[in-house]
């Protein structure tokens, strides 16, 4: 850089213009922000904080909060421009100390295309070294190369004329020639690819230069942008900032180790990515269950309001000075008007972006603020391994389960599902292998609710570098469970799961989980969300040897008289559906299986099994099955049932007779209700008669077609008369029997009738409530 403060583009001597073109956008962009006079630097006005608290959602946000003590009047805040809108609609600064924040300033988000109109068009327009020098027409440039160096204002770019002879090509062999005014009245030229070294004299055309530069490669996209905070008083600030923005979610998953009658130990892991922009060293680490209500706003982006074109209303023309009037005296001078107030600008600065550290944007504390203390470190990388910085790596937490699961790979079979049984260890061993899973994620995080949310804290500083991932204990404790079958589906085969018991303590967040049975690896499955005193299967594996058989009844139990009001008769009682499972086994040894069905709607459980397990509206109906043979269980539900009838029938002459036999039934009713049945028995007898008599009419009509037919195929002669006469004589007994049922049928139907009149009396006689 040069004493005068121009900025300079330099590039080698040895390469041809076409090269230079190409190269020349970079370089230039790389040489204006070197060379560029650098401004007053913020490092002894402005200040810092680190990040000291970090909650993670899984909503997809996350609350960060820095803390310090700030003895300047100025503090930073860098934050990504996809953060910046969250930060704005959250940002809150608290002062400890008794101070404020006196205002927050930064930059004003502006397209890339609003801020290239912003540019000068001659710097806007600039494509390499020729277009560059050409579109610098009347700017002060110093040029060097050659031994040469030249001082003055672009005139112009060209071409030098084609020589004679020269036909192998328009420009082959020429090179552009910048010619320069130097001095008041001198011209002089240079060819451009002799120019080794090129200073813009105009500051404005060099900074637009970079800006669009900047814009070109979307360079707002990626830098961050800086929140100045400026504190009001000379004291020391005790400050407090939080904010959120958008993070991914952290992602649970578990480890179980099941070994017959000692219960399921449970381990569970969070996975924590850091994609903030800058480094958690030492912070409080929270992670919190549920989602709270979140979601985006533009606040960064100027909004503006469409507003009314009242141009029209200025006057278009000027009244001309009317003539003067003589002999009449001048009018008084007007007082000159008062100059105009100049307009008082308030609001948020423009910061100066700065360049970040070489951790992405880190958090700094001035010089003599304090950090506080650090308790411990989980620092995590990509690797799974938790290292501090100044200590050794630590033993791997997880590194007992896989051994047990590598050492299965040589046993014989054995355990759940056929999965290879472990090499035999003593038992020391095995104790020695359950100890070690305790130790290796003991109480690293505590757990508690917060409303509707539920909050695992961590019980130790913990260290997330930017960009990386790390696993925080969880859960590790001894749940109630056991080994079992779940059927699903009641036409596949069963699952083998695990039946765990939540004991109250926590809540277990949904999320993959590895069995491992008897020491083996079994399988993986899914465990959602349980709370406390919650329970949940976690289906690891397919059994065979199992089939279900569903049976159903429906009926009717306790039909008893509710009341009778204007001839109705309303019956009330229970609906009973009984359903029996069947498991027939054809394995080794006996298992707990479970049936997943969905309880009826409106009908409750009528004594459940022992053993079942209600969840909403799914029932899991426990079924013993033995080692060879079949099991059963029985599950009846119950809904109240009533009917209205108008008239006797089974339902009502059950629920009658039921009634004269309660010793709380009303006496004078009895009378008229035993009326009643003997009404309706008297019409059952004659239905009953009737029944008969059209069995018997029928069977004489049949009868009498028959003879019908007969004497119809009989020949005329004499030899068939002796036949004939007998089955006339048959024909007419016939008659005579027909025309004597058809009587009787006539009578009892005109007593059934009149039965049927005198119950309908009777059975509005009578009234029950």
């Amino acid at each position: 850089m040069l004493s005068n403060g121009c900025h300079l583009i330099n590039y080698d001597l040895g390469v041809s213009v076409r090269q230079a073109v190409q190269c020349v956008a970079l370089v230039v962009a790389c040489f204006a922000s070197a060379c560029e006079r650098p401004a007053p630097s913020m490092a002894a006005k402005s200040a810092e904080l680190p990040i000291t608290k970090v909650v993670l959602y899984q909503n997809g946000v996350g609350y960060f909060e820095k803390r310090g003590m700030v003895d300047r009047h100025l503090v930073e805040l860098r934050v990504r421009p996809d953060q910046i809108n969250d930060v704005l609609k959250s940002l809150s600064i608290l002062d400890l100390a008794g101070g404020a924040a006196a205002s927050v300033s930064l930059p004003v988000e502006k397209s890339g295309d609003r801020l290239a109109a912003e540019l000068p068009p001659q710097v806007r327009n600039a494509t390499g070294m020729v277009g560059l020098l050409a579109v610098l027409r009347g700017a002060e440039v110093t040029v060097s190369g050659r031994g040469n160096t030249l001082r003055g204002r672009v005139v112009g770019v060209e071409m030098p004329p084609r020589q004679s002879g020269d036909d192998k090509g328009e420009n082959c062999g020429r090179s552009a020639v910048l010619t320069l005014m130097v001095g008041e009245d001198k011209l002089m030229t240079t060819p451009v690819d002799g120019i080794s070294e090129l200073q813009i004299g105009d500051r404005t055309l060099s900074v637009g230069l970079k800006q669009s530069l900047d814009i070109s490669r979307a360079d707002g996209a990626w830098k961050p942008a800086t929140l100045q905070i400026r504190l009001a008083g000379d004291k020391t600030h005790d400050l407090i900032i939080s904010y959120i923005h958008e993070v991914p979610v952290w992602r649970p998953a578990y480890r179980a180790w099941v070994e017959k009658d000692k219960g399921v130990q449970l381990q569970g892991w969070a996975i924590v990515d850091n994609t903030s922009g800058e480094d958690w060293k030492d912070v409080k680490l929270t992670l919190v269950a549920g989602s709270p209500l979140s979601f985006r706003y533009n606040l960064h982006t100027p909004h503006m309001v469409a507003r009314p074109d009242l141009s029209p209303r200025l006057p278009t023309t000027a009244d001309a000075p009317p003539e003067p009037d003589v002999g009449v005296a001048a009018a008084a001078e007007a007082p000159p008007a008062p100059p105009a107030a100049e307009a008082a600008i308030a609001g948020f600065g423009v910061a100066d972006d700065g360049d970040l550290d070489a951790s992405g944007g880190g958090v700094k504390l001035a010089p003599g603020a304090a950090a506080g203390g650090t308790v411990g470190k989980v620092a995590t990388g990509r690797s799974s391994s938790f290292n501090s910085k100044d200590s050794k790596p630590a033993e791997r937490p997880m590194a007992a389960a896989p051994m047990r699961s590598r050492s299965a790979r040589g046993g014989g079979s054995g355990g759940v599902g056929g999965n290879p049984s472990p090499v035999a260890v003593s038992a020391d061993e095995d104790q020695k292998r359950r100890d070690a899973t305790m130790r290796s994620a003991a109480a690293l995080v505590s757990g508690r609710e917060i409303g509707a949310l539920y909050a695992y804290e961590a019980q130790h500083a913990v260290t997330v570098p930017d960009r990386s991932a790390a696993l925080i204990n969880l859960i590790n404790k001894k749940l109630d469970g056991r080994a079992v079958l779940l059927y699903r589906e009641l036409h596949q085969t069963p699952y083998h799961a695990i039946l765990l018991k939540n004991d109250g303590a926590s809540t277990v967040e949904g999320g993959p989980i590895t069995l491992y049975v008897d020491g083996a690896f079994a399988g993986e499955g899914f465990i959602g969300r349980v709370g406390k005193n919650e329970t949940a299967f976690v289906a690891f594996a397919r059994q065979s040897g199992y089939s279900l058989a569903l049976t159903s009844k429906d009926e009717e139990a306790e039909m008893h008289l509710a009341r009778i009001i204007d001839g109705r008769i309303r019956i009330e009682g229970k609906r009973l559906l009984k359903r029996t499972f069947t498991i027939d086994a054809t394995g080794d040894k006996p298992a707990l299986c479970y049936v997943k069905i969905t309880a009826t709607t409106g009908m409750t459980l009528l004594q459940p099994p022992k053993e079942m397990i209600k969840a909403g509206q799914e029932l899991y109906i426990p079924v013993q099955a033995p080692a060879t043979g079949k099991g059963e269980t029985v599950l009846v539900e119950e809904s109240p049932v009533w009917f209205e009838e108008t008239t006797l029938n089974d339902r009502s002459v059950a629920a009658l007779k039921l009634y004269l036999t309660n010793t709380t039934a009303e006496q004078a009713l009895k009378g008229p209700v035993a009326q009643l049945l003997s009404v309706h028995e008297e019409m059952a007898t004659i239905e009953r008669e009737l029944s008969t008599l059209r069995s018997q009419r029928d069977t004489l009509n049949t009868e009498q077609y028959r003879i019908q037919g007969n004497l119809d195929a009989l020949p005329s002669s004499a030899v068939a008369a002796d036949l004939r006469k007998q089955l006339v004589g048959q024909l007419a007994s016939a008659s005579e029997k027909s025309a004597l049922v058809a009587k009787k049928l006539v009578e009892n139907e005109v007593k059934l009738a009149a039965l049927k009149e005198k119950m309908i009396t009777l059975l509005r006689g009578v009234a029950l409530k």
